[in-house]
């Protein structure tokens, strides 16, 4: 199993769109094939730092995942409701 976390950190005045726009991100991806679990967390002494927090079977699963529309319109479109770029920490299990 493959587990990835992005870390955002939100522009306050944006907050809320950003909220919408992972929502309709977490319905799509868990679809995808190969996804084991995909939410977002908000940090509970920030509410404007958010984490992605995805578990995929294998590599394969991810880059199917990476080629999906979602995903790309979110690498393009994101950056748009940070402070500064994402953060992404990839750990591998074994299960």
């Amino acid at each position: 199993m493959i587990l990835i976390n992005v870390h955002c950190d939100v522009d306050p005045a944006k907050r809320d769109a950003f909220k919408d726009y992972l929502k309709n991100l977490v319905e799509k991806s868990r679809q995808d094939q190969g996804n084991l679990f995909y939410t977002y967390l908000i940090d509970g002494l920030d509410e404007n730092k958010f984490m992605i927090v995805e578990n995929w079977a294998d590599q394969a699963a991810i880059d199917a995942h990476n080629e999906t529309a979602h995903l790309q319109d979110f690498l393009q479109n994101a950056r748009s409701y940070l402070t500064k770029d994402f953060v992404i920490r990839i750990a591998e299990v074994a299960e």
